[in-house]
């Protein structure tokens, strides 16, 4: 009998571990997908100026391009590729993967180690005061708002000035248990 009971409970433990795992790994996805969904959408009027992918990174980047990371050029391309392939909103938070966005998101941790004040320029090829053209494309009109390669503003604007910084350590902790 004691085995019994002892092996129910064991498998009612790894089964809600499991389904703990999964949801906090869907929790992880989503936030993800928000984050690329807000980076897509900012590489919208880069898209329509530009006539292929390597136009596209070149308009984006500008200087910087031969010194974009591995990261950066991939999250680049799945941007790229979303507004190509006319992805909806709606479908991009329902279907994103969190690959590139993950990746970025671990390399802008890396880079705050070294540097706090990194605001993740780094991994599209810029240094801090360097000028990009394209910046000024994307800000809302009072002037305000992220920066297209500002990663952990884009977690504040989804998610709050509060939330947004606690999301993405959260993420970083759970990309780096998880994955």
């Amino acid at each position: 009998m004691k085995k019994l009971v002892f092996g129910l409970i064991a498998i009612i433990l790894f089964s809600l571990n499991g389904n703990a795992q999964r949801n906090t790994q869907e929790s992880v996805r989503l936030q993800l997908a928000n984050a690329m969904f807000s980076f897509t959408n900012s590489m919208k009027p880069a898209y329509a100026k530009a006539k292929d992918f390597n136009d596209f990174e070149k308009i984006v980047c500008g200087t910087w391009l031969s010194k974009t990371t591995q990261e950066g050029h991939a999250l680049l391309q799945a941007s790229y590729n979303l507004i190509a392939n006319k992805t909806t909103d709606a479908a991009i938070i329902k279907s994103y993967s969190g690959k590139e966005m993950a990746a970025v998101t671990l390399l802008h941790n890396e880079n705050l180690k070294k540097d706090i004040k990194s605001s993740g320029i780094e991994i599209f090829g810029g240094t801090t005061g360097d000028f990009n053209p394209y910046t000024t494309t994307v800000l809302r009109g009072d002037g305000e708002g992220c920066r297209w390669w500002q990663i952990a503003c884009w977690f504040s604007e989804i998610f709050g000035p509060v939330n947004g910084p606690k999301i993405l350590d959260a993420v970083v902790i759970a990309i780096l248990t998880l994955f």
